[in-house]
């Protein structure tokens, strides 16, 4: 008789706003910028240097495949050649690069939880084996969510990221689990849920904007609309499955 015995996190969008995180991190990012790069800004405003990275990264990810998964490294490459363009040395662009990556990966680890995203770690904490699967750079350890989650899974560390069926692979093997042993949650329907579903594990979607769901071929096993629900969700599902 299968039993639920890890629960797996997606992070961003599941645990706080990524938009919001990710806008306060480039704000002060270009602040850094207008002061050490007044030219680049000159060029550009906030909004459309973000767009022209986009158009770096782009580049570099056709021109070097296996830097799909590494956000960290595109992020510096993308403005160190942004700066080549406007000015900078090869060495001065990759320096200062660097230490406005740096800016950001600070901010980056100042989120704002969604409501009762702690608590809920924590009461899951009591009776179930916790991991983080991420495609982004969030650092379990450095947001001090390490207290919760006894493995940090990322698409940068593996080198592919969800809704590939490796990263959930991995956490099984780690654990030394079966599938039907792990429910992963996330609001992702394609990484998330797909994602959990083709390594065949159970899934919860964390739908916080009461969107209708929006693919025919496959289905979450469970759908909250706050964390707040998710262990009573949990127990749903473990009762299912003791039947």
């Amino acid at each position: 008789m299968a039993t639920i015995k890890l629960i797996c996190f997606d992070l961003d969008d599941t645990l706080w706003s990524t938009k919001q995180v990710m806008l306060e991190a480039e704000k002060h990012c270009y602040a850094m910028l207008q002061e050490s790069a007044p030219a680049l800004c000159e060029h550009y405003d906030l909004k459309a240097l973000f767009a022209a990275r986009i158009e770096k990264w782009k580049i570099l990810i056709a021109k070097q495949p296996e830097l799909q998964h590494q956000v960290s490294q595109l992020r510096q490459q993308s403005l160190g050649l942004l700066l080549q363009d406007h000015g900078f040395s090869q060495d001065e662009a990759r320096h200062l690069s660097a230490q406005v990556f740096e800016c950001f990966m600070h901010w980056r680890h100042q989120p704002v939880y969604f409501e009762h995203a702690l608590e809920t770690l924590a009461t899951l904490k009591r009776n179930y084996a916790l991991a983080a699967i991420t495609n982004g750079n969030a650092c379990s350890e450095r947001l001090g969510l390490d207290q919760y989650f006894s493995l940090h899974v990322s698409a940068e560390a593996l080198g592919i990221g969800k809704p590939e069926a490796e990263p959930f692979l991995h956490t099984l093997k780690h654990f030394q689990l079966d599938a039907n042993e792990c429910l992963h949650i996330g609001d992702n329907p394609e990484d998330d849920i797909r994602g959990a579903q083709q390594a065949g594990m159970h899934s919860l979607w964390f739908n916080r904007k009461q969107e209708t769901w929006p693919h025919k071929e496959y289905q979450a096993s469970l759908e909250v609309d706050t964390l707040e629900k998710i262990p009573a969700a949990v127990q749903q599902l473990q009762d299912t499955l003791s039947r």
